[in-house]
């Protein structure tokens, strides 16, 4: 140390630390260059790891929109399947026996036509394909035999669910085609026994049809029925403005199953009462939790994986903090160390001149200060840069969920004067405890 001008009024610790600095430079160097390595290590970890949980969000709201995807994807799917499957619910008369129905294949009481017109009206959203329907058992004279005479129209239009219309109010995919007036559509049983094809011309009680389409084997009673335009059937069967029943599609987004259908109907007609296809219900149900499952335990899956990444990442970050830090002190330590012994007679002179002991202090500790401020500046700043250019990330500064925040560089740019100040803090006690007596006695 230089004792030149710093005595008496003229004793200014900075020009002290100053001269020290301008003849111990490589010391200085070397305690900026360790403070540095670790507040750049500091913060390009945390700028690594930040990035790292901003692309796990990303690639979670990716994954997450890709199964959205392959989920309406499944919808669309199993909507197409099920309404190739057929109908699911059936809307009859409340006083109808069910277990009538299910002997006799049809309803014996009935509903009026415009029933279905006040549900298709009601802006019901649990069914959709409504179809009105006048079926019974006859016996077909005309060719011997018993079959299920049934009389539909086109599908009534739920207006609730415009996406599955044209702008005629007609369905894009019905589930089943309407019958053109003076035809009749046959099932394969009755076709096969009776040795009926398209165009071949049939009498049903005097009236006659040209057969339309003979439907494929269902395995139903489906295979016994002949179907003719709705009017037709009530004129035949001498039902005129009934029906016996309303087949309908339970729609996929019905979250409540049976018991949200229930509910919308019986609003609307409070005499009726809903049949379900159990099947066929159980089979969509089936569907959809398998679906919803698979979805979860995916996105778990990937949940889970992502994690365990981040938090390997992050063990490994916080070994590496770990060593720099305590390298980065330890170094800081040895150099103020060495410092004091070597200026242990320029302390006792100081001492002897009237120097006291926090101003020795002040001294080695404003020395390990200085050191610090510039390695946490030029540190932060190489941290910045480092963990930029390894993230990836084009844009450092994106409000709250920036790579890089206020707090940080606050953080990173004091973590080196503190560091600093306390690994020289022992050793600078140790030069400012020191008796200049017994100092000076020495030489």
């Amino acid at each position: 140390m230089e004792l030149k001008n710093i005595t008496g009024k003229g004793m200014n610790i900075w020009v002290i630390i100053k001269n020290e600095l301008r003849h111990k430079k490589f010391g200085f160097i070397t305690g900026v260059l360790s403070l540095l390595i670790a507040t750049a290590g500091f913060v390009a970890a945390l700028i690594l790891l930040r990035g790292d949980e901003l692309a796990t969000e990303q690639l979670f709201i990716e994954k997450e929109r890709e199964l959205r995807a392959e989920m309406a994807q499944l919808e669309d799917d199993y909507r197409i399947i099920m309404r190739n499957m057929g109908y699911n619910v059936l809307i009859l008369n409340g006083s109808q026996s069910i277990p009538e129905l299910e002997r006799d294949g049809y309803a014996s009481t009935y509903l009026d036509y415009d029933d279905v017109w006040k549900i298709a009206e009601s802006g019901i959203t649990t069914l959709n394909h409504l179809m009105p329907v006048l079926q019974e058992k006859i016996y077909w004279q005309e060719h011997d035999t018993e079959i299920f005479l049934s009389g539909i129209r086109g599908q009534v239009p739920v207006y609730s669910k415009p996406a599955h219309l044209t702008d005629d109010d007609e369905y894009r995919s019905p589930i089943m085609e309407r019958v053109p007036d003076g035809k009749a559509d046959l099932g394969e049983e009755v076709a096969v026994s009776l040795n009926l094809r398209p165009g071949d011309i049939i009498s049903i009680r005097g009236e006659r049809f040209e057969v339309n389409r003979v439907y494929s084997r269902r395995g139903t009673r489906d295979d016994l029925s002949v179907w003719i335009p709705l009017d037709r059937a009530q004129s035949i069967l001498g039902r005129p403005g009934l029906i016996n029943g309303i087949l309908a599609l339970e729609c996929v987004c019905a979250t409540e199953e049976l018991g949200q259908v229930k509910r919308e109907v019986s609003a609307v007609l409070p005499h009726a009462q809903i049949f379900e296809f159990s099947s066929l219900i159980s089979a969509r149900a089936d569907v959809r939790q398998r679906a919803a499952k698979l979805h979860e335990e995916v996105l778990h899956a990937e949940i889970v994986h992502q994690m365990e990444i981040r938090e390997e990442k992050e063990r490994l970050a916080s070994v590496l903090i770990v060593l720099l830090i305590a390298g980065a002190s330890v170094w800081i330590f040895v150099l103020i160390l060495n410092n004091v012994r070597e200026r242990k007679h320029e302390i006792g002179i100081l001492r002897a001149i009237g120097f006291r002991r926090h101003q020795v202090l002040q001294i080695f500790l404003g020395k390990s200060a200085l050191m610090g401020i510039v390695a946490g500046i030029a540190g932060c700043l190489t941290g910045i840069v480092v963990g930029m250019s390894w993230s990836g990330f084009e844009h450092a500064f994106s409000g709250p969920a920036g790579l890089i925040t206020f707090p940080l560089i606050i953080f990173g740019i004091l973590l080196a004067p503190v560091l600093a100040v306390a690994a020289g803090f022992i050793p600078s006690v140790m030069a400012a405890n020191q008796d200049p007596a017994d100092i000076l006695g020495e030489q």
